[in-house]
């Protein structure tokens, strides 16, 4: 399925999806640790850790592995918090090399807007201010990988 709403490689990636479960089991999906375990990520279950301090100010992180030895981290802080209706929190990329050096992106925010329609929830993300091309290149493949994931997860029950 094809989740991509905006042009690619333009800035802001928006992606959409209609999703067969409630506002606030998807929201939970994207708010608990262990429920985005199960879904975030480039496969299904490749975080190796999820740590949420759900609330303004408050720092996420996940952390997934690298085939290259190292790890890739991503962390922000969320801005907002407004449960079942919407979440924005800002997006930075770490990768820490095997030798120990470090790369980071410049923070980008992301919006994530959940409305109900029926019995099911409509998400529209918006990830903005991703300073390179290639970087929301990146970005879009993740979240369209990462919202097949997600559908699968909250559909399920």
């Amino acid at each position: 399925m094809n989740f991509l709403q905006s042009e690619l490689g333009k800035d802001p990636v928006v992606a959409e999806a209609l999703f067969r479960a409630s506002p606030s089991r998807v929201y939970k999906a994207w708010t608990e640790p262990d429920q985005i375990m199960k879904w975030f990520g480039p496969e299904a279950g490749s975080l190796i850790s999820a740590d949420i301090d759900l609330r303004v100010g408050g720092k996420w992180r996940f952390v997934v592995g690298s085939d290259e030895g190292g790890l890739n981290t991503l962390q922000g802080t969320y801005q907002v918090i407004d449960p079942d209706n919407r979440i924005v929190f800002t997006w930075q990329h770490v990768r820490e090399h095997a030798d120990g050096s470090e790369e980071k992106t410049p923070e980008s925010t992301v919006t994530v807007v959940f409305e109900a329609h029926g019995k099911a929830t409509r998400v529209h993300l918006r990830h903005e201010s991703i300073v390179k091309r290639d970087g929301r290149l990146s970005v879009t493949r993740g979240w369209e990988r990462t919202f097949t994931h997600l559908q699968a997860l909250v559909e399920a029950g």
